[in-house]
């Protein structure tokens, strides 16, 4: 079933506009009739609210089931038929399903895909096109199929890499509130009436504040997370921060590399299916999740179409890795430049493997002295006054303890000079 759009009249002559949902267009004029409509234009309505947005391994699996298929002879229709059968997930064999409707109705593959709203990429539905063009479909699924299995991996390694930090970040946060909330409020009993240390006032007054204004301080950390998120998504606010990320001194190598690494991955399959670098630029830069490096490529891609050639663009991209531009050079002048770019995309994920290590091997350290010097500053002011109360009862007893022992020693005296006498 497809969604139209359509301009139709009745026999006086009055235009009428509407929508109405069948499978084909000879079935929507048939309907309008019933009307006594006659249909003027037509406009099948792409939702893009539609289908599944699927993953990297989603995508891998499908382009892999298909380059097989296609490969081996299987006619399209076909072939996303024995897919649709083999699919368990509904929403999947629906859109599957679709496209094997679209195909057979004579639309071509990489329109059917874009029909599905946000299900493919971009960046897949335009390697289909012109692998269409070229007549090598088979061999854009087999290469897109491997693509996305690497960017799966990659981002599998991020997120896995960000697992422990977070965790550590969810510990403090309970550390933090066990502190004051359960631990800090027994001393309190026993340090009523000392003259307490100037640290140990401090931590006593936010956990009184802490335990008595609870629900209040949830409401104000509630809203500034509320608002810290809303100012995130202002274009001017991630735009700072992102380029804030590629200057932090020893993350922000580190950070070039992983945003290199997934810039050209993308353009390395994308040139290497035969689309140009103006188009392979346009839809690379896409797959960048820094808002500053992507917003430079505007100015790139007109420099490349004024005849810069693709080196010097990259070199003047501010936040990526040097050696990029450079390999990229040498690709240009010995001729070779797909393969050169095929070979640094896979440099590329490797180092941005070890890259990604070494970020957390930053972070981890840095949370865990945060949390110690919480603990420690907890510590701290609830031990002073203790040692301090301990060294006022050493001090008081110390002086009763000598007097005694001289009135011990004059009786003792006093009874042995009587014996004597």
């Amino acid at each position: 079933m497809a969604v139209y759009q359509y301009t139709a009249s009745n026999i006086g002559g009055k235009i009428k506009k509407g929508q109405m949902t069948t499978n084909n267009p000879e079935l929507l004029k048939e309907a309008l009739k019933a009307k006594n409509l006659y249909l003027i234009e037509y406009e099948e309505k792409i939702n893009k609210s539609i289908g599944k947005k699927l993953n990297g391994r989603e995508l891998s699996e499908f382009c892999r089931e298909l380059s097989a298929l296609l490969g081996s002879g299987v006619s399209v229709v076909r072939s996303f038929n024995i897919i649709c059968k083999r699919q368990n997930t509904p929403k999947l064999k629906a859109i599957y399903t679709d496209i094997s409707v679209q195909i057979k109705r004579g639309v071509t593959l990489s329109d059917a895909m874009a029909m599905q709203g946000n299900t493919f990429p971009e960046m897949l539905i335009n390697m289909i096109k012109a692998g269409e063009a070229s007549g090598k479909i088979d061999q854009t699924f087999e290469k897109m199929s491997v693509h996305y299995e690497k960017e799966y991996r990659m981002n599998n390694t991020i997120k896995s890499a960000m697992a422990y930090p977070k965790m550590l970040g969810g510990l403090i946060v309970v550390v933090v509130i066990a502190l004051f909330t359960f631990i800090m409020p027994t001393f309190f009993e026993l340090f009523e009436g000392m003259e307490l240390p100037l640290l140990t006032r401090i931590v006593m007054k936010i956990s009184t504040t802490f335990t008595e204004n609870f629900f209040t301080i949830a409401i104000i950390v509630a809203a500034v997370v509320i608002t810290f998120y809303t100012l995130m998504q202002l274009y001017k606010v991630r735009r700072t921060i992102d380029r804030i990320k590629i200057k932090i001194p020893k993350v922000g190598p580190l950070m070039k590399i992983v945003y290199t690494s997934q810039f050209a991955r993308t353009l390395a399959s994308l040139y290497a299916s035969g689309m140009n670098i103006v188009e392979s630029l346009q839809i690379s830069k896409n797959t960048i999740p820094n808002i500053y490096i992507r917003e430079q490529f505007e100015t790139a891609i007109r420099k490349v179409r004024a005849g810069n050639t693709l080196s010097e663009v990259l070199a003047d991209v501010d936040g990526f890795d040097l050696k990029l531009s450079q390999t990229v050079e040498v690709g240009e002048e010995t001729g070779r430049l797909e393969a050169m770019l095929v070979s640094t995309a896979d440099s590329y994920e490797y180092e941005s493997q070890k890259a990604i290590s070494k970020i957390i091997s930053i972070i981890q350290p840095v949370m865990i002295v945060f949390i110690a010097g919480i603990v420690l500053l907890i510590v701290g002011a609830v031990m002073l006054p203790i040692f301090s109360m301990y060294g006022n009862i050493e001090g008081s007893a110390e002086p009763e303890t000598e007097i005694a022992y001289v009135e011990f020693i004059d009786t003792n005296a006093d009874k042995y000079s009587e014996e004597m006498i």
